[in-house]
């Protein structure tokens, strides 16, 4: 099938009347939307061809990851999949009833959450998609997720992309930094954490004290702000990792942990 997107008049529509619609987005069919537009023209045909996949909000994310960019990692560029249009007309069409179970019956359903699951804004003033936004959406997180930790050059390519989304806090300290767009920066700091892992000498990294502190938290602040000397655009996964590793190494010796 040839994927669709929402003209801008519509995107726009939606997005503005989220406050009047509020309810109809607690509904299991999005029956509404059909509705709402009547006979006009709602979407257009983009020249993606792709056979989408099934997704269930019981499976949890990394089997949805590896589910929906298994079939579109070789469909989009980074550029394609920064299209706000495209995410929200799956949201709202395609996979309404996997973002409405996953999401609009879990959380408090306010307009904010509508607007950054059903459509790509991370400010609620701000109707275009954003750097954080596009990772809230409940479909473009799949992808980008998956562009972000997947590495062809392991035996599991989706090893790193279990270990982000093994812990939460984890996900959320990478994808929400200034780098959170760049797949090198995000392989290389994970890698280096799984080569801690799976070092039998070092303790895994994750909590400390009682557990309200995570050792990447710094780590990942430490990387922003080194992008402040260095263009971290500049550096790959590999010189990324080795920065994170010695971080790890010596952010422990200093707090002796």
């Amino acid at each position: 099938m040839k994927l669709k997107y929402f003209p801008e008049s519509i995107y726009l529509e939606l997005y503005d009347n989220v406050e009047k619609n509020k309810a109809f987005y607690t509904e299991e069919k999005n029956t509404w939307i059909l509705q709402m537009f009547g006979d006009r023209n709602y979407s257009k045909e983009s020249r993606i061809d792709a056979v989408l996949p099934e997704l269930n909000e019981t499976d949890g994310d990394y089997y949805n990851v590896i589910s929906f960019y298994s079939v579109m990692k070789d469909k989009l560029t980074p550029k394609q999949a920064s299209n706000t249009y495209l995410w929200s007309w799956l949201t709202h069409c395609y996979y309404w009833e996997y973002t409405n179970k996953r999401w609009a019956k879990k959380e408090e359903l306010s307009t904010n959450m509508i607007r950054q699951r059903f459509f790509c804004s991370f400010l609620a003033n701000s109707p275009e998609g954003n750097r954080v936004g596009f990772l809230r959406n409940s479909i473009a997180r799949l992808w980008w997720i998956g562009y972000l930790t997947y590495d062809e050059s392991l035996n599991n390519p989706y090893k790193l992309t279990e270990l982000m989304l093994s812990n939460s806090d984890l996900c959320q300290s990478i994808i929400e930094r200034n780098f959170s767009k760049n797949k090198e920066i995000s392989i290389g700091i994970l890698s280096a954490i799984q080569e801690i892992n799976d070092d039998p000498s070092l303790k895994n990294v994750g909590a400390v004290t009682n557990g309200d502190h995570y050792e990447w938290r710094p780590l990942c602040k430490y990387i922003n702000r080194y992008g402040g000397v260095v263009l971290l655009d500049t550096l790959d996964r590999n010189d990324i990792k080795k920065l994170a590793y010695d971080f790890i190494l010596e952010y422990r010796k200093r707090k002796d942990i």
